[in-house]
């Protein structure tokens, strides 16, 4: 799989340029559209799609002027539906902003497939940081947004979140894929279920 990994400045979110075979996904659009698309040319890539894992403000602050740039759908679960025109919900208000987003375009729902190129990404729904929270799986990868990172997990206390629910999705979901399964996370760094499995604290 080839992707690109950017971070943003408000707190640190990663954005991930996916690609294969002249097209491109992005997920979680949380860096100017313009760094984006600069990254497409040169990759030579069309992009098919804008995903958010989830409707906090820190992944999703640059989706509509990316979406306004590109003619591109935005796409995230129906559950964080209420969340994104709620400032308090969507986390805005934490940093001084009133913001009200624009509901994605399409939603995703657990188990579909989205494709670029020849790679294949599953959807799989893992509530709990938001009622929405998606991930994406793979062969070897998966990305986690802010449900699972390296020896940490999604905070649940902003509003939407389910402490429990965060830890069935972890447990009962995303420990059942390959352990050798690579964790690309919506913050931070790289590790594995594996890892993640023998040493995340906060999930036993």
């Amino acid at each position: 799989m080839n992707f690109i990994k950017k971070s943003s400045p408000l707190l640190g979110s990663n954005c991930y340029i996916v690609y294969d075979n002249s097209e491109a996904l992005v997920i979680d659009p949380c860096i100017r559209s313009s760094a984006v698309t600069d990254e497409l040319k040169n990759l030579k890539c069309t992009l098919k799609y804008i995903i958010y894992t989830h409707a906090h403000i820190d992944h999703i602050l640059y989706g509509e002027e990316l979406r306004k740039e590109t003619g591109i759908n935005t796409y995230g679960h129906y559950d964080d539906k209420d969340l994104y025109e709620d400032e308090y919900k969507n986390g805005s208000l934490l940093f001084g902003m009133h913001i009200h987003f624009k509901v994605p375009d399409t939603f995703l729902a657990d188990n579909d497939c989205i494709t670029v190129g020849n790679l294949k990404l599953k959807v799989i729904h893992t509530p709990g940081h938001t009622p929405g929270c998606i991930c994406f799986y793979t062969e070897g990868y998966m990305f986690t947004g802010d449900t699972l990172f390296f020896e940490s997990i999604g905070r649940t206390d902003l509003g939407a979140g389910d402490s429990s629910l965060i830890s069935s999705s972890i447990k009962n979901i995303i420990y059942k894929y390959p352990k050798d399964t690579v964790i690309l996370p919506g913050h931070g760094i790289s590790t594995t279920i594996k890892y993640e499995m023998e040493n995340n604290p906060y999930v036993y």
